[in-house]
């Protein structure tokens, strides 16, 4: 159910920096979700692999649930927890839950959740009802990033 990716990005260190106290903690399962819909966290959720093996000291796996159907949630959930169980620590990259809900449950599913806010696109009410559904006791934390993998709203047409 992962989404394998040929050859992963190369990662800001200063990024990868300052998200190392992120990456401690009692957690074995982290969801990164966007707060912004449209909007990729896969560069924060990127980072937390590249670094997790050194900080952690286990190997780190992403797991790509973005743009996933509510159909192929219980699956990922099974691969991340079965991952988890033979050692490793996972990082689950999750959509905006405003716009792909099923990104709660996994979200859930998770040890613990990071909120992504892409500085200049992602709006307070978003952050907030994103907290709010997905419950606040969730959360370890929030970053701010610059957006990088922002997917363009549809244009309204013009008529």
């Amino acid at each position: 159910m992962t989404t394998p990716s040929a050859a992963p990005p190369k990662v800001d260190p200063a990024l990868s920096s300052a998200l190392a106290p992120c990456l401690r903690g009692a957690w074995h399962s982290l969801a990164v979700v966007s707060a912004s819909p449209g909007v990729s966290p896969r560069t924060v959720s990127t980072a937390l692999v590249e670094v997790g093996a050194l900080v952690r000291r286990t190997e780190c796996k992403l797991f790509s649930a973005e743009g996933l159907a509510n159909f192929d949630v219980t699956g990922l959930i099974v691969d991340m927890t079965r991952y988890v169980q033979e050692g490793g620590s996972a990082v689950l990259s999750v959509d905006s839950v405003l716009t792909n809900p099923s990104g709660v449950p996994l979200a859930l599913a998770a040890d613990g959740v990071l909120l992504v806010i892409h500085l200049g696109i992602t709006k307070i009410e978003d952050a907030r009802r994103t907290v709010e559904l997905i419950g606040d006791k969730a959360f370890i934390g929030a970053v701010t990033v610059e957006p990088d993998d922002v997917v363009a709203p549809p244009r309204p047409s013009a008529g």
